[in-house]
């Protein structure tokens, strides 16, 4: 797995003037910028081998829990490698709400409050996971909407 640093200054928020420092994490074939405190995890978090995780991304020190508490983000990446690419529709760009339901289930993968997105970009079928809630959500916005993916 490769992380890619760069020094910059990202605007979370659409309509906020602050701004947070960020950089670029990324791993077979995708890249995403994120706030400096947020990176790469190393863990499995999902058991399914389709669709089968291709990059985890949080703010949680230490081990990702099962449950996932106000505060932490976790954006879990998945890949469908066998299925048509006709049945995910095309990349849009993604809205985070503020209130998202909450997300347990299939694949074992955490649970807590969030979104799914599912889409195709590059070639690429993928299911996106985003465990977020309240202040963090415009961040974990734009950092989805900065993903950047390359065709296998």
């Amino acid at each position: 797995m490769v992380a890619f640093a760069s020094a910059g200054l990202f605007a979370f928020g659409g309509t906020t003037t602050s701004s947070v420092k960020t950089h670029v994490l990324g791993t077979d074939g995708i890249r995403a910028v994120v706030p400096v405190t947020w990176h790469l995890s190393h863990e499995v978090l999902s058991v399914c081998s389709s669709p089968a995780q291709v990059m985890a991304i949080t703010n949680v020190r230490g081990p990702v829990p099962k449950r996932l508490r106000a505060g932490m983000v976790l954006i879990l990446l998945l890949e469908d490698r066998y299925g048509r690419t006709s049945s995910f529709a095309p990349r849009t760009r993604f809205h985070v709400t503020a209130s998202p339901g909450l997300l347990a289930g299939c694949c074992d993968i955490p649970v807590g409050p969030g979104q799914e997105f599912v889409f195709r970009d590059h070639g690429r079928n993928l299911y996106a996971f985003v465990y977020v809630r309240g202040e963090l959500t415009s961040a974990a916005e734009a950092a989805l909407n900065s993903l950047e993916v390359s065709a296998r």
